[in-house]
């Protein structure tokens, strides 16, 4: 075992990862996990079956529309479904392959049930290769990203990718028959095929997550064809530098001159991008490889025009409009699921660091709250959002099934509640840009494991004497600027507000928020069973060679999936109007 771990650490730092040996990697080292997340949802799906075996809530509309499908009446529709026909195509393909080598004979809502267990089996091979892609690609480490990678463990990427297939909204819907998780692994699998520069592959898979839910469009044209700019600026440009203390009009005056792009550190950056500019300036080379993309998102125009708007049913009640309200609520909903990772810069920035445990410490100065001058009009811009544009669709507080029913009464219990929460919307973001701008241990290991440290030597990665120095990581700029771009555009016309639509804005994020080990040892097993102590043993792997973060995010996200699918499946209550009918509580 020993030495398949060796080896596998060997294809993460070489940076050359051939499809063979990345399927070798998740294939050895993932099995765990994916065994773990695939054993709970079947035991989830289990109980839901047995506690709720018939359609509950929307999925009444889906499994009828379901049946249909497995009818062949595909030209009728039930009008109060709102998404795309994608999974019930899923479904007639799953089915009928089940049907044909003879496993069923007849459908019942547990087969169309199991059809998220099979999404939720794949899930974690799509979030294995995209973490990794994004790994290959990360250019924040100002040594080299070989460097970068050393700095990982295989167990804590296989601990993040089990967190991540953990989370609670996603994890509710692997054992109920709606569109959520089969929407994500859509969009997992596009920027999958974009990362490894499959093209084609790409713009089909793209297309096809278009019929899994319509706001999949923008991650696929904004987000992906954003960075096909950003890629295609930074190549074979010259390059500029731009003054510590530039202003807007500096950065853009130079990025419009040389057609490059103003991209720092997002630890390093104020206000100024300049990726319009020289997308502008340059358009005529960028417009080859942007065309695809410019493509489906004229395609979407297109449908909403000719459906006369976003949703396909039940659109009295899905009116699209502008709810910029929803680029607030989206922190505080971060904020609560990934405190684990958070709260270290929150501690950090209020807290000096000597007071602070180590393993806490984030490393660095540039964890600051916001200047005022800074806060100040963004808190403002915030007031007006919260004071002009606060929009609560009629079922918000009309079905106290859900969740977000409780969190909008408290929200207007008092008429200034809405006001006074402004600044928690404000360091939440903060907490969440941060958290892609910087890794909390910004400290590279001064002794490596030799072999390691003669790789890095041999690469040009790490000086042969010497310390190694403090360097600034992260994510850069245009990074947060996509993923905010992208985000708000499938949120801010949906005056519905639901846990389910920042599901994807969430994965995204935390597929960008790596978390290091504090040694930089890769061979974290080699350490423990050096610790003589039980002690020692705990410390080693709880914290001094894991992330710690890690553990308290798994801790949470187990915490919470128990509370809602026990309430789910135990805590059901009536409705007067209703005797007999129980009614529970859900996202």
């Amino acid at each position: 075992m020993s030495e398949s771990i060796r080896e596998m650490g060997d294809v993460l730092t070489r940076g050359q990862t051939t499809n063979m040996e990345a399927l070798l990697v998740f294939s050895e080292s993932t099995f765990t996990p994916w065994a773990i997340i695939l054993g709970l949802s079947v035991l989830w799906h289990y109980f839901v079956e047995t506690t709720v075996p018939k359609p509950y809530l929307d999925e009444f509309f889906h499994v009828q529309q379901a049946e249909l499908y497995l009818q062949g009446r595909f030209t009728e529709w039930h009008p109060k479904i709102t998404t795309p026909p994608g999974l019930y195509l899923v479904s007639l393909a799953y089915l009928g392959f089940l049907s044909v080598i003879r496993i069923i004979d007849h459908v019942y809502v547990a087969d169309l049930r199991r059809t998220n267990l099979v999404a939720a089996g794949l899930l974690p091979f799509h979030v294995w290769f995209v973490v990794n892609s994004i790994l290959d690609s990360f250019d924040g480490f100002q040594l080299s990203e070989m460097a970068f990678k050393c700095s990982w463990s295989l167990s804590e990427l296989n601990h993040a990718i089990f967190n991540i297939c953990l989370f609670p909204p996603l994890f509710f819907f692997y054992g109920l028959y709606y569109t959520d998780v089969w929407s994500v692994l859509s969009v997992l699998t596009t920027i999958q095929f974009y990362q490894r520069r499959w093209k084609r592959l790409t713009i089909i898979a793209g297309i096809a997550s278009f019929f899994f839910r319509q706001t999949n469009v923008f991650w696929v044209s904004i987000y992906l064809g954003g960075s096909e700019v950003i890629r295609n600026l930074r190549r074979g440009r010259p390059g500029v530098d731009f003054p510590t203390a530039a202003s807007i009009m500096d950065v853009m005056a130079a990025s419009w001159q040389h057609s490059c792009v103003y991209d720092p550190l997002i630890s390093q950056a104020s206000f100024e991008v300049s990726v319009v500019p020289a997308s502008i300036a340059d358009f005529s080379q960028l417009y080859p490889s942007l065309k695809p993309y410019l493509g489906i998102l004229g395609a979407f125009g297109f449908f909403v025009v000719w459906n006369e708007g976003v949703v396909l049913g039940d659109k009295e009640n899905h009116v699209a409009s502008i709810h910029l309200a929803q680029m607030l609520y989206i922190w505080p909903y971060f904020m609560f699921f990934s405190f684990p990772l958070l709260y270290s810069y929150i501690l950090n920035a209020l807290i000096p660091q000597r007071y602070i445990p180590s393993p806490m410490r984030t490393g660095s100065t540039r964890h600051q709250l916001p200047r005022l001058v800074v806060a100040v009009p963004i808190m403002a811009i915030m007031l007006l959002v919260v004071h002009f544009n606060t929009i609560v669709h009629p079922f918000t507080l009309a079905d106290n099934r859900h969740y977000m029913f409780y969190i909008f009464r408290l929200l207007f219990r008092h008429p200034s509640i809405k006001y006074l929460v402004v600044p928690i919307y404000f360091i939440c973001a903060w907490a969440a840009i941060t958290g892609l701008g910087g890794l909390p241990n910004v400290q590279t290991p001064k002794k490596p494991e030799a072999r390691i440290r003669q790789k890095m030597v041999r690469s040009g990665a790490a000086p042969r004497m010497g310390y190694w120095p403090a360097v600034d990581r992260g994510h850069h700029i245009s990074t947060a600027v996509l993923w905010l771009g992208a985000t708000s555009l499938s949120l801010v016309t949906a005056p519905l507000v639901e846990p389910r639509y920042f599901i994807i804005p969430w994965l995204i994020w935390r597929l960008h928020m790596p978390s290091p080990l504090p040694t930089g040892d890769l061979a974290w097993r080699k350490w423990v069973k050096k610790c003589r102590s039980c002690t020692a043993r705990l410390k080693a792997i709880f914290y001094a060679k894991h992330d710690h973060r890690l553990w308290l995010e798994c801790a949470w996200f187990i915490v919470v999936n128990w509370a809602v699918c026990y309430t789910f499946l135990y805590k059901g209550f009536e409705w007067p109007q209703e005797k007999g009918k129980v009614q529970r509580f859900m996202w």
